[in-house]
């Protein structure tokens, strides 16, 4: 709590020297109860403050001015087995942890210039109802960092990452052919009356430093086991945690991440649609992603669609053997009703609208404001989740937010 304070009070003392903007916020998590239908067990009032999702910390400190400015988010986690040794910390489990989830300094060299050192966060379009990952992003969650250049002149914007977090982003051996380069990014949008349309492109999206393994999380079928082709040749590949997790292929560009995205705005209707794939020797598969929202009057609506399908590659090899179709389609939407005191809301998502099983979440809530505090709590049932994925799971969750 010293700590903190003390860090209040240097970022009041900045405000007055260098007239600098700060803000920050806590958030705090917890559950009513929840009720979990294959053991059937039930519980009351559980307090646990765990957020290590970048884009949902729970405290935020932010400083700029017109030419710098940093942003820190920190998060508190309980050790559920070997993350405290991996970050370096307590190694007693059980122990709740507080560390920096996210850290950036940026400057401006000239107006149309920003350079950014730390983690950054870069989408060609986001929908804005879970915030889930986006598969045409940098951020969104992962631990990435390195360096950023951003350069905006009138309606163009241009920007060039590369990830450099605990490695290098470039490494040449002698006596090996390829170097080795770290996950890199190009992002480029043009705004006009006509909407914004953008293109992104990045190198190496599934490898770390050209020598790790990639995954697919948009991917969750249990596969598991040894997996051989039509040839009876063995397919390399892992799963964890429903990820597939392949051995990239040789050769300093190992994969490619690519898409092009259309934005607008007609009379108050938010819309965006994003075409994009992936590649490496060969191409493997492809994700369009629509978004819409708007409001009429008291009455708000969203919803989000993108199917993904797998073409010729190692893990429809993987899927096919498995007798698991290679086509998926999320689908997520949002309905609200804004009354006096307060936002009353359902929604929906779900990974797989036409998977065999029914596995989704359903959210009934409100959110609103009392005083300087947000709340949102909401009434939460999860279908096909746990180890007998025919029992149902409810709870009543809850979030405060105050920024200050």
């Amino acid at each position: 709590m010293k700590k903190i304070v003390g860090i209040l009070a240097a970022a009041a003392i900045a405000t007055s020297v260098f007239a600098a903007d700060v803000s920050a916020s806590t958030k705090i998590d917890g559950e009513l109860f929840s009720y979990d239908g294959a053991s059937k067990s039930f519980s009351l009032l559980k307090e646990f403050n765990g957020s290590h999702v970048y884009a949902n910390p729970n405290m935020t400190f932010s400083v700029s001015d017109d030419k710098a400015g940093a942003t820190v988010k920190l998060t508190t986690d309980t050790d559920k087995g070997g993350i405290q040794q991996e970050w370096g910390m307590s190694k007693e489990r059980g122990k709740t942890l507080v560390g920096i989830e996210a850290q950036t300094i940026w400057f401006r060299p000239v107006d149309a210039v920003k350079i950014s050192l730390g983690n950054v966060d870069v989408a060609l379009n986001k929908e804005s109802i879970k915030w889930t990952d986006s598969v045409y992003a940098v951020g969104d969650g992962q631990e990435r960092a390195g360096y950023a250049l951003s350069i905006g002149v009138d309606s163009f914007s241009l920007d060039i990452g590369m990830q450099a977090w605990n490695t290098t982003w470039f490494d040449k051996v002698d006596g090996v052919d390829d170097p080795a380069i770290g996950e890199t990014f190009v992002k480029a949008a043009y705004s006009a009356d006509f909407g914004t349309i953008g293109a992104y492109v990045e190198l190496n999206r599934y490898s770390v430093n050209g020598k790790g393994r990639r995954s697919y999380g948009f991917w969750e079928d249990p596969l598991f086991g040894e997996v051989k082709d039509d040839n009876g040749n063995t397919i390399d590949y892992t799963v964890s945690n429903g990820l597939f997790n392949i051995k990239p292929k040789d050769g300093a560009i190992k994969d490619v991440v690519f898409a092009a995205g259309y934005r607008n705005n007609f009379d108050g209707i938010d819309l965006f649609v994003n075409v994009g794939g992936y590649m490496d020797d060969k191409f493997e598969w492809i994700r369009p992603e629509i978004f819409i929202g708007g409001n009429v009057d008291a009455f708000g609506y969203k919803a989000f669609v993108a199917p993904v399908i797998f073409f010729d590659s190692d893990v429809k090899d993987a899927l096919d053997a498995k007798d698991c179709k290679a086509f998926r389609c999320q689908l997520l939407f949002r309905v609200q009703y804004a009354l006096d005191a307060a936002t009353v809301y359902a929604r929906f998502d779900d990974a797989d609208i036409l998977a065999k099983k029914f596995t989704s979440e359903i959210r009934i809530g409100a959110e609103g404001n009392l005083g300087c505090m947000a709340y949102d709590a909401w009434l939460q049932i999860n279908t096909g989740k746990g180890a007998d994925q025919d029992k149902v799971n409810v709870s009543l969750p809850f979030q405060l937010k105050v920024n200050f």
